[in-house]
């Protein structure tokens, strides 16, 4: 089965700029791993310094693997870690089985 996956981040004050660009830089990471269908961030309207980053997975399997692979490389390690430090709270991650899909 398909997964969609989410983070809602929210950066300290002033600090959406730079937040937008070590997510961009860890998905490049994530654009690279096997089973990935797409990848998208987003920035909220009003808000600067908000953001929902969604990746949508051949399986569950194929996230969970990217997951492992990403966890043991340094770059990808460094960039989530940098991430984190500049949030204004903690981010809200999930992970969700698709059911059907609508057009």
């Amino acid at each position: 089965m398909q997964v969609i996956t989410f983070g809602k981040l929210q950066a300290q004050e002033g600090q959406g700029d730079s937040l937008l660009e070590i997510i961009r830089e860890h998905m490049d990471y994530i654009n690279k791993q096997p089973g990935l269908v797409h990848g998208y961030v987003a920035r909220c309207n009003g808000n600067s310094n908000k953001f929902l980053v969604i990746s949508f997975w051949e399986s569950e399997e194929a996230q969970q693997a990217a997951m492992t692979r990403l966890s043991t490389d340094p770059g990808a390690t460094k960039g989530f870690l940098q991430m984190m430090q500049l949030l204004n709270g903690q981010p809200d991650f999930g992970n969700y089985t698709v059911e059907s899909i609508v057009k």
